[in-house]
């Protein structure tokens, strides 16, 4: 085994254990959280349209805010072009959270990309079989 060997092997597995770890999570997620309240957008941006010489992609974001027991949660997070355009015709949606820890949540709205997920580790199983068995 030589260098080479050795990155596909940890790149592989990293893909592999990241894929694992999102599934996982979504599923613990989707059965812990079992309360819901309505979320409020506070603000919504892109950087679309915006000139930048490293990738030339644009990015979508939101922050929202829900309150559980008059306690506000704050939440920003990074979406597809999809889930921004989806959501922005929104003003409220609903935020899933675990009643022991109103932090852990999700919002039914934002979509889980499974189809990233799955290929994440589709490529690890495939650098892991490449690297080893060859």
């Amino acid at each position: 085994m030589d260098a080479t060997d050795i990155g596909g092997i940890i790149i592989g597995s990293a893909l592999v254990i990241i894929g694992v770890f999102l599934l996982l999570r979504r599923y613990f997620l989707k059965s812990s959280c079992t309360s819901q309240v309505p979320g409020t957008i506070i603000n919504m941006h892109s950087t679309e349209g915006i000139k930048d010489d490293s990738w030339g992609t644009s990015s979508y974001f939101i922050k929202y805010k829900y309150f559980v027991d008059g306690v506000e949660h704050e939440k920003k997070r990074m979406l597809s072009k999809r889930q921004y355009r989806a959501i922005g015709r929104h003003d409220y949606f609903t935020v899933f959270y675990d009643p022991s820890k109103p932090k852990r949540h999700y919002v039914s709205e934002i979509k889980f990309r499974i189809a990233l997920t799955l290929s994440l580790i589709a490529i690890g199983a495939i650098l892991l079989w490449a690297f080893l068995i060859i």
